[in-house]
């Protein structure tokens, strides 16, 4: 039986943009999910890499990955951004971490968000990527 992922938010418009939450710290990232869908964004949720390959498969549009860079599985938020951009290279890819990694490391990214973020930061963050509000 396929798993079933469906893109969550305000219940507006079809077009508004998807985000991909991949966080293995549940408080932040329902706390991040809420702000998103609260500002109108489409939101995912995987707790980590192994989940979001999984929902990337099934084919649910999805405009941005955001992904912690430390999360337990079989690979970690880098590493999981290098993979998604040799398979899906149109895919906006946000990274977060406490910690800056060297620019070698951020290769596949679009961009580093430092941890602790707040909801204005993501927000801004996430316009400037898609070129779309949520």
């Amino acid at each position: 039986m396929a798993a079933a992922f469906q893109v969550t938010g305000t219940g507006a418009e079809p077009q508004r943009p998807s985000v991909l939450i991949v966080e293995d710290d549940v408080l932040l990232r329902l706390v991040t999910a809420e702000d998103l869908r609260a500002a109108g964004y489409g939101v995912i949720e995987a707790s980590n890499a192994d989940e979001a390959m999984t929902i990337l498969d099934s084919g649910v549009p999805i405009d941005l990955v955001l992904t912690d860079i430390r999360m337990p599985g079989s690979m970690d938020g880098l590493a999981l951004a290098a993979f998604i951009r040799q398979r899906w290279p149109e895919l906006k890819i946000l990274v977060a971490s406490g910690e800056r990694p060297g620019q070698a490391a951020l290769a596949a990214a679009d961009a580093f968000l430092p941890k602790p973020y707040d909801s204005a930061g993501i927000l801004a963050r996430l316009r400037t990527l898609t070129g779309k509000q949520g």
